[in-house]
């Protein structure tokens, strides 16, 4: 959730820096429409990526296990942290101002990680919810996150919630590049 919080802060950013003309100028420069968004979307990447790595070091000094294969875990983070970024990026192109980014980050922050099964298992909620809770990429991310930490699974365990989230991040990110505009 702290993750999706963090990257969602790029919508804001986004409006902000198009209202600043700070876009529109860069713009202006010797860069290609594809290097200003790859920028764009690696700083919200990057930014996702440091916040899970306080996260997780913080669980490792309170000696939290989180599993056995550290490269799964780590291809969970940055399918989640990809998918996130690609649906902050896809929503971002919508949103006019400041206040209804910042408004909408929280709304989708607070409605995603409770749906997904970030406040509680998904095993407490019935079959229904959890079906609908799987629209939130958090779920995929949990679904990842159990197989790793408490099945003590391994990169085969969890290739089906990396490759959701992989596709969400294609999808939106299609959205977003395909809805950007500079003005």
């Amino acid at each position: 959730m702290f993750v999706m919080m963090t990257v969602f802060g790029g919508m804001t950013a986004l409006v902000v820096e198009k209202k600043q003309w700070t876009l529109q100028r860069i713009a202006t420069m010797p860069v290609s429409r594809s290097q200003l968004l790859g920028g764009k979307i690696l700083a919200r990447f990057i930014l996702g990526m440091l916040q899970y790595l306080v996260v997780f070091i913080v669980g490792m000094i309170a000696s939290i296990h989180f599993g056995d294969d550290f490269l799964a875990l780590i291809l969970m983070m940055i399918s989640f942290t990809l998918a996130v970024t690609a649906l902050s990026f896809a929503v971002g192109t919508r949103v006019r101002n400041e206040a209804q980014a910042s408004g909408l980050s929280l709304l989708l922050a607070i409605t995603l990680a409770p749906l997904g099964g970030a406040w509680w298992p998904m095993e407490i909620v019935p079959d229904l919810m959890r079906t609908i809770g799987h629209i939130s990429p958090i779920a995929w991310a949990m679904d990842g996150y159990n197989a790793l930490i408490f099945e003590n699974g391994d990169l085969h365990a969890v290739l089906l919630p990396m490759f959701v989230l992989l596709a969400i991040a294609l999808l939106c990110f299609a959205i977003g590049i395909w809805r950007f505009r500079y003005d």
